[in-house]
């Protein structure tokens, strides 16, 4: 079985390889023909291409150790590749592009990635090159097609805000709006990390039946999302005011109603997991581009008649609704609700409600202040009620 896996792997990897190699054709026969349709040099053309390429294959293989639970490669694999990047970069920039700085931190970038590329090349092929199996590209694709325009829906959900801000009132007020969005993220950021050690957990506690198990592990999930995110809500005006300067402190009032809507945007990561289990990868981009095609239309008519600050609140809905669609979506694979849907809807309401406090309180740090502290006591107590059961379960 694990032989069958590591060579399914190096397949996806040859198919990589290959669709980089047409794009790359076909991208450069473009250029040849029109310089100016793309916009973009020959250099530039090829290191995009290859910094795809690059990507593809590190997320490929790391997937796969995340799967095989051995983090101390994955963490070696991103710290060659961010170090790499960065020396490289630097390098460059202060020796042979030490007047284009612009083509010193592209190549360095890429070459970050292209060095952690062939050390997975050498890790992943040292031991046998498999034939390639078209019915596992068969397989592959099938699977991560419609995850296509999942993903790009994502971006248009993450970025179509900012973009229409700077696009229909002005760049300052984008500015404002897009570090507000940056401080927020940092516990979505977090949390998508956690996903690497939740994921395989679900699916091989799924696989070996234990679905009690994991509904109630998901409750408790989604309780820890929500107070990571409840704590930093206590803060994150003074976040902002630390790392930013006072042309800044304008979009400070929205800062929680944005932290909101990216609870729902993380929440999201635990009904997704029902949709990659049983492979309804379609169902998936249907939820999230029904979330993106609501943004835009709600942020378009938000700002046509109110300030740049009401794309916190459309933003906020449709991330609600995107999380809805999902759970919806799960529950409808399954065949039934698989989560403590009571449960989850009692710490979602109350999260949402002690935000919404904190967003009347933003003037009143002491209050906030206390509230966190509050919360750092019953979270205290939670998590040691937790280790205390998980120790004698473990007896």
């Amino acid at each position: 079985m694990k032989d069958s896996f590591d060579d399914y792997v190096k397949n996806t990897i040859y198919l990589d390889f290959f669709n980089s190699l047409l794009l790359m054709v076909v991208m450069n026969a473009i250029h040849y023909f029109d310089p100016v349709f793309l916009n973009l040099s020959g250099l530039e053309i090829n290191m995009l291409v290859l910094s795809g390429f690059c990507s593809a294959l590190i997320s490929i293989y790391s997937v796969k150790l995340v799967m095989d639970y051995k983090s101390k490669d994955f963490i070696l694999i991103s710290f060659i590749t961010v170090i790499c990047g960065i020396g490289l970069s630097l390098l460059l920039i202060f020796t042979v592009f030490s007047g284009n700085h612009y083509y010193g931190r592209l190549l360095g970038s890429v070459g970050g990635l292209l060095i952690g590329a062939i050390y997975i090349v050498i890790k992943c092929f040292k031991n046998s090159f498999p034939p390639i199996k078209l019915s596992d590209w068969k397989y592959g694709l099938a699977i991560s097609l419609p995850i296509v325009p999942h993903g790009l829906s994502q971006i248009a959900l993450s970025a179509s805000d900012r973009i229409m801000i700077n696009y229909m009132h002005n760049a300052a007020q984008a500015g404002v709006y897009s570090f507000t969005y940056t401080i927020s993220i940092i516990p979505q950021v977090l949390f998508s990390s956690v996903s690497n050690v939740w994921e395989p957990w679900f699916f091989e506690n799924m696989n070996n039946g234990f679905h009690d198990k994991v509904k109630i592990i998901s409750t408790k999930f989604c309780l820890l999302i929500s107070v990571v995110f409840a704590m930093i809500a206590c803060v994150v005006p003074e976040i902002i005011k630390v790392m930013a300067t006072s042309e800044y402190y304008g979009a400070i009032d929205i800062s929680i109603i944005v932290l909101i809507g990216l609870y729902f945007a993380t929440l999201y990561y635990i009904p997704c997991e029902i949709e990659y289990y049983f492979k309804k990868t379609k169902y998936i981009a249907v939820a999230t581009l029904l979330a993106a095609i609501i943004n835009v239309v709600l942020n378009y008519f938000g700002l046509l008649y109110f300030g740049y600050k009401i794309v916190a609140w459309t933003t906020l809905f449709t991330y609600f609704l995107y999380f809805l669609f999902h759970m919806y979506m799960a529950c409808k694979i399954y065949g039934k609700c698989f989560f403590e849907i009571k449960k989850f809807f009692w710490i979602i309401c109350s999260t949402c409600m002690f935000m919404l406090l904190l967003y009347t309180l933003i003037d009143f740090f002491v209050l906030r202040l206390l509230l966190l502290v509050l919360l750092l006591g019953g979270s205290s107590f939670w998590i040691f009620t937790e280790l205390k059961m998980l120790k004698t379960d473990s007896q």
